[in-house]
């Protein structure tokens, strides 16, 4: 990684970052890592466009680099190009990168209306690297698509100890809620203090657990009756 656009990229000044290290690959391709960077900088900011171009160039000067394969796959992915995707992913051969390589084929089974397909990676992925908050909570994401919550909780409370976000907290949560496990306002309210614009964006997704649990109750009384 390139220091000096490293530390103004934390710093916040994201452009500059951008703008010194585009400046420093013209006079210097050496480095695979400074092409990564730049990429995932663009990315960020939302330039998949320019990212791709970077990384399309990278890998012709550096051949034998399978993290910029995975790279562009995710960029695919990302932007819908899903069988693109999956022709850059099924190139890579390196051990290192095979968790990431089944996180994304998990991602892609999963926009497909896939879950049980997209589980059989996620699992994989998250016992390959369980200490990646995303694994657990996409193992979570597709537990609760198969109405398998008690499971999914235990994958999101994982996603919680690793990596406390407000998504985290909201999922879990609403798994509690489901199962009418205590704790979960707390869970909520934690993660509305993490992050209240998050909470607001899916705070609809309370009100349509709670219908689902009243047509469940309601299913189940007519059956006792």
């Amino acid at each position: 990684m390139e220091p000096e656009s490293a530390k103004l990229y934390q710093a916040g000044h994201k452009q500059t970052a951008v703008k010194l290290l585009a400046q420093k690959l013209q006079t210097d391709m050496t480095h695979a890592d400074w092409f990564l960077q730049l990429a995932s900088y663009l990315t960020a900011g939302g330039a998949e466009d320019q990212a791709e171009e970077i990384l399309l160039r990278a890998r012709t000067l550096f051949p034998q680099e399978q993290t910029i394969l995975y790279n562009l796959a995710v960029i695919y992915d990302t932007t819908g190009q899903t069988q693109r995707a999956q022709t850059f992913l099924n190139q890579i051969t390196d051990p290192r990168l095979q968790a990431d390589v089944l996180y994304l084929r998990a991602q892609a089974q999963k926009k497909q209306n896939h879950p049980a397909q997209a589980l059989a990676y996620a699992l994989t992925a998250a016992e390959q690297k369980p200490h990646l908050a995303d694994n657990q909570l996409l193992v979570g994401d597709l537990l609760v698509q198969l109405h398998e919550f008690a499971q999914a909780q235990n994958y999101y409370q994982k996603a919680v100890q690793l990596q406390p976000t407000a998504a985290s907290y909201f999922k879990l949560a609403l798994t509690k809620m489901v199962q009418g496990t205590a704790g979960f306002q707390q869970d909520f309210a934690t993660s509305q203090k993490l992050d209240p614009k998050y909470f607001q964006k899916h705070e609809q997704q309370v009100g349509e657990i709670e219908r689902y649990l009243q047509t469940q109750m309601e299913g189940d009384s007519q059956n006792d009756s």
